[in-house]
């Protein structure tokens, strides 16, 4: 069977720049979205290396379905990044308890649900193929999100993460999570950007500027890679020297 790396979140932002980063590598890939859309124009600049599967993998029927597709299409998974996710309203004093609540439980659906139903839907290949792992989680998982459940969210994949390495490590597998500091060249960032904010975040890392999804994406190609091998059971966190390592 021919091998092929999932991606999730892959319609935009670091996700599709991991799936152009191993596209133009010849890897192949199958890119996992909600949106047909940005899908199809991706599929388009790769069609020879990039397949897709329009899915909600926070749900159980999305992830089988990514399941069902690759088995249907004659490939074995021999990686998952998981980098579907992002932000869900924050509570505002005074909101009711069911408030706080649904805003925490639609955060949880996004940012973990999404990794641990793929992953665990994909598990029996990953561990046949000594596979590889990647969680994508963010530098407010290691310094808090400011207010509302991202960075907690994101930090629950962390623990998650180090049970899956374990688990992987004796297949020969590997399980990484990578904790992007300020990338604003994404759609986490719409609707919430300025030339203030862009400039005060810069002054925050030590290199004086942002990142770019391409630099996220190489980082994770290469725990992907012939070289990562070795490499397991770790939070990765480029960030420009905003948060130092820990």
């Amino acid at each position: 069977m021919a091998q092929t790396v999932v991606v999730s979140g892959g319609g935009s932002g670091i996700g599709r720049a991991v799936a152009v980063t191993l596209a133009g590598s010849a890897r192949h890939v199958t890119v996992v979205g909600r949106r047909a859309g940005p899908l199809e124009t991706l599929a388009a600049t790769h069609p020879d290396t990039i397949d897709l599967v329009a899915a909600d993998v926070s749900t159980p029927d999305g992830a089988q379905h990514v399941l069902d597709h690759l088995d249907g299409s004659g490939h074995t998974c021999t990686g998952v990044v998981a980098a579907a996710g992002g932000l869900s309203p924050v509570s505002e004093p005074g909101d009711n308890l069911a408030a706080v609540a649904g805003g925490w439980q639609a955060a949880f659906r996004s940012n973990v649900l999404t990794a641990v139903l793929l992953v665990e839907a994909l598990t029996p290949a990953l561990r046949d193929a000594s596979g590889r792992v990647v969680l994508l989680s963010s530098v407010a998982a290691l310094r808090g999100s400011g207010s509302g459940p991202y960075g907690a969210m994101k930090a629950a994949l962390h623990a998650w993460m180090f049970d899956l390495a374990r688990d992987l490590g004796r297949h020969g597998g590997t399980a990484n999570a990578v904790a992007p500091g300020f990338v604003p060249d994404t759609e986490f960032w719409d609707g919430h950007l300025d030339d203030e904010l862009i400039r005060r975040k810069s002054l925050e890392t030590l290199v004086g500027r942002p990142g770019t999804p391409g630099e996220v994406a190489s980082l994770i190609a290469w725990l992907l890679g012939p070289d990562g091998g070795w490499v397991t059971g770790q939070v990765l966190s480029p960030n420009g020297g905003s948060t130092l390592g820990r």
